[in-house]
């Protein structure tokens, strides 16, 4: 295993570590998309998992959401390649979520809604416990700097997070990895990443994560180290120099 993938794993054993994300006994849906994310997730998790004191399962699940370009074949004959237990679904996700989308700029967040409602559904229907997302350090840092400039909120992505309704834990294992590492680490794999063809990333303009993305890079030249400084700020919360009155009230009250 290279040094790029030997720290991937080292990376993803640490969030696992630090957020206790796997139990003994553990059954895990792994979303994969066939972008780089997921097959570095993919592959992370069945590494550690054979190595690994605790016993857990994995389950990998392809959603095909209708778009032009999902090339789901390509996907389905790696997973099988390399032995994984898989499920493939295939849906009109797409479809239904221009439908709804009437016009308006939330189309994303319409997909994204309905591709983790099926996941969760089929978490229940595969004994799946958990549910495994790809997001990486750079999805955390952009969707932070996102909801900061357009949201009026200072959040994130949790590395864990329960869903009492499904009854499903949705974890988050590659938080510690940046995104051209993942992209290293699945182009070692060689796994087929799939590019499909999404009315929103089709358009002229920017859209805000693709915005602050071009803002993130533009700093990253003068300042290299600028993710890991903006990832460190998640972790390093001074509630005395926050404006938020619940916050306060809780530091008074302790």
């Amino acid at each position: 295993m290279g040094d790029n993938r030997s720290n991937v794993v080292r990376l993803v054993g640490r969030a696992i570590g630090d957020f206790d994300l796997i139990k003994d006994g553990d059954s895990i849906l792994v979303a994969v998309s066939g972008g780089k994310d997921s097959y570095t997730l993919l592959d992370a998790l069945e590494t550690l998992r054979r190595k690994a004191p605790v016993k857990y399962g994995i389950m990998a699940v392809h959603i095909d959401t209708g778009a032009p370009g999902m090339k789901s074949d390509l996907v389905e004959s790696y997973l099988k390649q390399h032995g994984y237990a898989y499920r493939i679904e295939h849906t009109r996700i797409l479809q239904v979520a221009l439908k709804n989308n009437k016009g308006k700029k939330l189309l994303c967040s319409i997909c994204s809604r309905l591709r983790r409602g099926l996941l969760y559904s089929l978490a229940s229907k595969l004994g799946c416990n958990k549910i495994a997302l790809g997001h990486n350090m750079d999805d955390l840092i952009e969707t932070l700097l996102m909801n900061i400039f357009f949201n009026g909120q200072i959040k994130s992505m949790p590395a864990v997070s329960v869903s009492d309704k499904y009854r499903v834990t949705v974890i988050r294992p590659l938080i510690y990895v940046k995104a051209q590492s993942a992209l290293d680490y699945a182009s070692s794999l060689e796994a087929p990443l799939i590019d499909p063809e999404c009315p929103v990333s089709m358009r002229p303009q920017l859209t805000n994560r693709q915005k602050v993305r071009k803002i993130i890079a533009e700093l990253e030249k003068g300042h290299p180290f600028i993710k890991d400084s903006i990832f460190a700020s998640l972790t390093h919360i001074n509630a005395d120099y926050m404006l938020d009155k619940l916050l306060r009230e809780d530091k008074l009250n302790d």
